[in-house]
């Protein structure tokens, strides 16, 4: 009776896999491969559904799509597609910063190099994933906007804030040259915005946002950091009244709290926790 009850539980074992198997066949949320049904609009609601389930993988996959079929993105598009780059980059920045300490605290010599070695790993996957973003933006996003100052302000936003991220892994001789590019690139951003977005508008406010980030991070310029975030707040709030649009309204007091907050931070010195979009 009991080796009939265990054959009848392997039996059911093996159908409920062949049925997640089959679900996965259909759906493959996180494949590589690409469905010729699919839509743009079907790629964009992937990507939203791999976000909230926090698969930033896959989410890089559905843009990847996106992009394959057309190359102008609209606001909230590019908004996707610089969440899923941002968080799949900033697990590995994390995962750097945590493998450096640990790495310092190991005695032996050869756990050391393991440990170093799967550092390295992880930093040229950052590496390769910043380069590929900066490459999209570069030859497809940036051509096809045209004389959109919006968009080529944010994209040249895009472009300092991933080298910036490049900075933290970069070789002392590749440094200086990398943060020469990503302060052009924010200065590029900076003087689009202000010759054709109002102070208030958040593609602006963002700029003014990360650029404030890399001045005090990449090339500690506190000072200067602390009077791009407090001209770029003291503007935003003076015209804030006429913003009428409740979600750039929302996006923008969200964006002015964190240069709020970054100013107090950047008054205490290195190691204060940073906001950035």
């Amino acid at each position: 009776m009991s080796y009939q009850i265990e054959d009848h539980i392997q039996n059911m074992r093996k159908q409920t896999k062949s049925l997640i198997v089959n679900i996965n066949d259909e759906n493959q949320l996180g494949s590589n491969t690409k469905n010729s049904k699919f839509t743009v609009e079907d790629y964009i609601y992937r990507a939203r559904l791999a976000e909230k389930a926090l698969r930033y993988e896959d989410m890089l996959i559905q843009m990847r799509n996106v992009l394959d079929l057309k190359k102008k993105l609209t606001a909230d598009e590019r908004n996707l597609l610089v969440v899923a780059y941002k968080n799949a980059v900033t697990t590995r920045r994390t995962a750097i910063r945590h493998l450096s300490t640990y790495c310092k605290k190991i005695d032996e010599i050869k756990l050391t190099q393991i440990c170093e070695q799967y550092r390295e790993e992880i930093a040229n996957e950052l590496w390769n994933l910043c380069q590929e973003l900066l490459t999209i933006v570069k030859d497809v996003l940036t051509p096809n906007a045209r004389n959109d100052a919006e968009q080529i302000a944010f994209y040249e936003r895009m472009k300092g804030d991933f080298i910036r991220y490049e900075i933290e892994i970069a070789s002392i001789n590749l440094k200086e040259s990398l943060q020469n590019e990503a302060n052009h690139c924010y200065l590029n951003a900076k003087e689009l915005a202000e010759n054709n977005l109002p102070a208030y508008h958040p593609v602006r406010v963002g700029i003014m946002l990360n650029y404030s980030v890399f001045c005090f991070n990449s090339k500690s310029k506190t000072e200067n950091a602390l009077k791009i975030a407090k001209q770029a707040y003291e503007e935003a709030l003076a015209d804030y009244d006429q913003l009428h649009n409740e979600e750039m309204r929302r996006d923008a007091h969200a964006l002015m709290k964190s240069l709020q907050n970054n100013m107090k931070h950047f008054a205490k010195g290195p190691g204060s926790d940073i906001e950035e979009i």
